[in-house]
């Protein structure tokens, strides 16, 4: 896959964020599913590469699934790529060949309880943030999937990214970027809309109000993806 140089650019979030909730507590759209589908697993460390729960449509019928954090271009030779594609940024995602294709027709929503970004320091060193909504509703990050179909046809596997955006007011601080956060009256249209313009559904991607997100230092231990548990979301966890 020919994306350029694989390298830490300013787009990337930390790449962790943490689901603590059932379907249908992420929407109520859920219901009509008429899937018997098991609810996602609780995860408080979720990193890159991991199987997320996200919401979908399949030619025009929404459901719920389970995908890799880490998209795979439908037209990879392999389904394994170095490049980093667990994020992707908003303002040109409509026009880059990994994510081209999606954007008119594959965009989703991954929900989340909250996600972690790291605050430089004096010296040198890092404290990393859980950050969530203010007002305790879900996160609903505007996302993009594809699906790679293996050369004979027997191997499939679907995989998703994160739309980022510039920081607001809260995250400014932090970082530079942001996932694209949607309201959840918002949600519908991102993943129905049949448009195939880009500029229809960008419209939706832009940073979260000021005020819409708070935030707390957490344990430096939800660096190391082995460790997943309530602690690494708990407060008063600083460096000082």
């Amino acid at each position: 896959i020919r994306m350029g140089r694989r390298r830490r650019l300013s787009f990337y979030m930390c790449g962790r964020f943490a689901h603590l909730y059932k379907w249908l507590d992420v929407w109520a759209f859920a219901a009509p599913f008429g899937q018997d589908i098991a609810d996602p697993p609780v995860r408080y460390n979720v990193p890159p590469k991991a199987s997320v729960p996200l919401l979908r449509a399949i030619d025009g019928t929404p459901e719920a699934a389970m995908l890799q954090w880490w998209l795979v271009p439908h037209w990879s030779k392999t389904p394994d790529t170095r490049y980093t594609t667990f994020n992707a940024k908003s303002e040109d995602a409509a026009s880059k060949p990994a994510f081209r294709e999606p954007f008119r027709k594959r965009r989703c929503v991954i929900p989340a309880s909250g996600f972690f970004e790291w605050q430089r320091l004096p010296g040198g060193r890092k404290q990393p943030k859980y950050i969530y909504r203010a007002d305790g509703d879900v996160l609903y990050f505007a996302g993009l999937w594809d699906r790679w179909v293996g050369p004979d046809g027997d191997e499939t596997l679907d995989s998703c990214t994160v739309l980022t955006t510039d920081s607001n007011a809260e995250m400014r601080e932090v970082h530079s970027r942001m996932p694209c956060i949607l309201e959840r009256s918002e949600v519908e249209a991102w993943v129905l809309d049949p448009s195939s313009e880009p500029d229809s559904p960008k419209r939706l991607l832009r940073p979260a109000a000021d005020g819409v997100l708070a935030m707390h230092d957490v344990d430096p231990a939800v660096g190391n993806v082995r460790h997943d548990g309530p602690q690494l979301i708990e407060s008063g966890h600083g460096l000082f």
